[in-house]
């Protein structure tokens, strides 16, 4: 519900859902590549390669060569997304505070550390491999 309730509040940033959430997981995890990334948001790679097409071609990614692996390309944000990014916070913000207003700080704090051990036992039990340290941070 609160991804759908975020998709319907960010519609005037002409992004998708997997545009933006690819955008706050490469704010968090700069200079993946597209198999991380994918991994990330649990895609195909070759969907995240056609997505990363499309937030290149608006100039908010950029690719950069892996200077390990000729071969590979590392994704890094274009200048241009720190204002949607800029966005895209202020509006979790809001609906943060929305759902979380009828809570104590004590219970919103018992909530996240509930919510973060239930993440960790989860990611405890994903094969090897499959990362959930993009979902590690506070946002």
């Amino acid at each position: 519900m609160l991804r759908r309730l975020f998709n319907e509040r960010v519609t005037h940033l002409d992004l998708t859902q997997a545009q933006w959430r690819a955008l706050v997981h490469l704010s968090r995890n700069e200079g993946l590549n597209q198999v991380a990334l994918a991994d990330m948001l649990d895609v195909q790679p070759i969907t995240v390669a056609r997505l990363i097409d499309k937030l290149v071609a608006v100039d908010l990614v950029e690719r950069r060569p892996d200077p390990n692996d000729r071969r590979a390309q590392r994704l890094f944000l274009a200048t241009k997304a720190a204002g949607v990014l800029a966005r895209i916070w202020e509006v979790a913000d809001e609906i943060y505070a929305e759902v979380l207003k009828d809570m104590t700080a004590e219970e919103r704090d018992t909530l996240i550390s509930l919510l973060t051990r239930v993440q960790s036992n989860t990611g405890k039990m994903m094969p090897r491999g499959i990362s959930s340290q993009s979902n590690n941070k506070n946002r």
